[in-house]
């Protein structure tokens, strides 16, 4: 009977470890800053790609690539051909909180600011200049955007 009771306990125990884990949309660090090839051996073909010229960069001057991966899961644009901004969407099944940097493969960290029903950031994480957290108005995330380097 003792020896039942050590192995529920242990079993217990092994299940609460495994439920505890959290789930991770992507680790961000795999994709911040790589080139276009790097990104597709993680993301895959892009589903559709077209140049822009945002104000105040420098693709004013040399149009950038924006792609879209993963039906449209993805959105990264390319500065200096390298991932800069990144967009991801369709995170609406995960509720905002101060722990959503984890969603990120990142180290939790309090936020650098918080609206609540708007939007959560961190600034400076990792070599991340800006990671946004947007809410959906219904306490879902709505989507999260990435400032790697150029504002």
């Amino acid at each position: 009977m003792k020896n039942l009771i050590k192995i529920l306990l242990v079993a217990l125990t092994l299940a609460s470890c495994v439920n505890s884990k959290k789930e991770i949309i992507i680790d961000v660090s795999s994709i911040i800053g790589k080139n276009k090839t790097e990104i597709e051996k993680i993301l895959g073909k892009p589903d559709n790609v077209e140049m822009i010229k945002p104000s105040n960069t420098p693709c004013v001057n040399v149009p950038c690539e924006k792609a879209n991966y993963q039906s449209d899961k993805f959105e990264i644009v390319f500065i200096n051909d390298k991932s800069d901004w990144i967009t991801i969407n369709k995170v609406s099944e995960f509720e905002i909180n101060n722990e959503n940097i984890e969603l990120l493969g990142l180290e939790l960290r309090e936020p650098s600011s918080n609206n609540p029903g708007n939007v959560t950031k961190w600034n400076n994480i990792e070599n991340i200049k800006e990671i946004s957290i947007f809410d959906n108005g219904s306490g879902k995330i709505d989507y999260i955007y990435i400032k790697n380097l150029t504002e």
